[in-house]
């Protein structure tokens, strides 16, 4: 095989040192190809030190057919069943670096996700892999002798393979923001609408803003036009003007969705959903007036000289006491004991189904991941381009996405690795 590195030639070039486009740059060098990446921010794996609040949970002991959304998500599941989880973890361990897991979710073992970034680097420099970053690539060309032409904002580089690994949209103050789109259509390909994904989802109730920070555990349940479509458990988190959390992140997509589509979009939060009406409401009642053994004056029952607040507190977050009270139309400061029964059964149901109307999402900046991206359809099993032979397409820049929990990088790892694998081993051949 014939060393291109000089003169800016390369065998493989992968536009973007993300994830993907480091697994796809090492799989490749491994088979003896030279390889350049590509990177328009001023360091690589920007994206991934943010992961996970820096945790970095980059895979996850449970796989099932659900995890992965898009037009055609069995294309995802059965392309991380060829290069999955206990491949992704050999690949770490053989690098050296310790794994461990907590619950479902997998780690690297000191929770950091620079430990996964030197991993990738160093195997990059143990490889002469070329990482060039302050790169912002501008256009691609392909030519009639099966060459790619690469053109940054300050240089031009040629291969024969070209993995496109820049992302999707989302945060794009860690380089994904879609820049390519527009080159990636001048090439034949088909980029299904990209909307923001594993979002917080936006709200205009001025008094839930003065629930920021409340952390309640509930089930949540998102409903377009007033038809429930997605539902999920666990902690949702109040802020000023949005709320977020990984049951609202989950079924954000479909909320996005639903907004560009002009829907009527709103999150039910069941605050007690172990509970039946009739149990939620004995229970307010217990809060409120307390217990009686028949006799009227047998004992005094302190509950009586709580405020209603006081009361719904023994249930529920004070902030989130009140505002639900005011809701029912009950004051605060209202004694416990004088609140009727109506008042109570008005609360139950603002408990079970405290709705919240939502009118757009956080936008790309807020985001974790991108809804959408180049179509599936037109890519092989090993991320080939379908209309151009040795254009790859890797990572969040496919219309690939995972739920929370490991997903996103196992998509990113797999595909890059498959992709690779595949562009290396055709330069082998030539």
């Amino acid at each position: 095989m014939k060393d291109r590195s000089s003169d800016n030639k390369y065998d493989i070039i992968v536009t973007g040192a993300g994830p993907s486009g480091l697994m796809a740059a090492i799989q490749a060098a491994r088979q003896g190809a030279s390889v350049l990446v590509l990177e328009q921010k001023d360091k690589p794996l920007k994206k991934l030190y943010a992961t996970g609040n820096g945790r970095c949970n980059f895979s996850n002991l449970y796989m099932d057919d659900k995890v992965y959304r898009g037009v055609d998500p069995g294309f995802a599941v059965k392309l991380t069943e060829r290069f999955g989880r206990d491949d992704l973890l050999g690949f770490f361990h053989d690098l050296g670096m310790m794994t461990k897991h907590i619950g479902d979710y997998i780690y690297p073992y000191n929770e950091q996700a620079r430990t996964v970034a030197d991993a990738l680097l160093l195997e990059c420099r143990r490889l002469g892999i070329k990482i060039s970053c302050d790169e912002r690539t501008v256009d691609i060309t392909w030519n009639d002798d099966s060459h790619f032409t690469v053109k940054t904002a300050s240089g031009t580089y040629c291969c024969r393979c070209l993995i496109l690994a820049v992302g999707g949209k989302a945060s794009p103050a860690h380089g994904s923001d879609g820049n390519l789109n527009s080159v990636i259509v001048k090439l034949g390909h088909t980029i299904a609408t990209q909307r923001p994904a594993l979002v917080p989802l936006v709200h205009n109730d001025k008094g839930l803003s003065k629930l920021a920070g409340v952390r309640v555990k509930c089930a949540v349940s998102l409903e377009v036009s007033g038809e429930p479509v997605s539902s999920e458990q666990g902690e949702i988190i109040f802020n000023k003007d949005n709320i977020s959390g990984i049951p609202v992140m989950q079924m954000s997509r479909y909320a996005t969705q639903a907004l560009a589509e002009g829907k009527e979009v709103s999150i039910v939060l069941d605050f007690f959903p172990g509970e039946t009406d009739d149990e939620l409401f004995e229970l307010l009642k217990t809060a409120f007036i307390g217990h009686f053994d028949g006799q009227k004056d047998s004992r005094r029952d302190l509950r009586r000289d709580r405020t209603a607040l006081e009361a719904l507190s023994l249930c529920l977050n004070e902030k989130l006491a009140e505002y639900c009270l005011k809701a029912a139309g009950v004051a605060a400061r209202s004694l416990a004991g004088n609140i009727s029964d109506r008042k109570l059964e008005l609360l139950t149901y603002i408990l079970h189904r405290f709705e919240v109307d939502i009118y757009e999402d956080a936008g790309f900046e807020r985001a974790q991941v991108t809804a959408g991206g180049v179509s599936t359809d037109e890519l092989t099993d090993e991320l080939e381009s379908r209309k151009i032979s040795g254009l790859y397409v890797v990572g969040e820049l496919a219309d690939v996405d995972g739920t929370c929990g490991g997903y996103n990088l196992q998509w990113a790892f797999s595909s890059g690795a498959l992709a690779g694998k595949h562009a290396g081993a055709s330069i082998k051949n030539v």
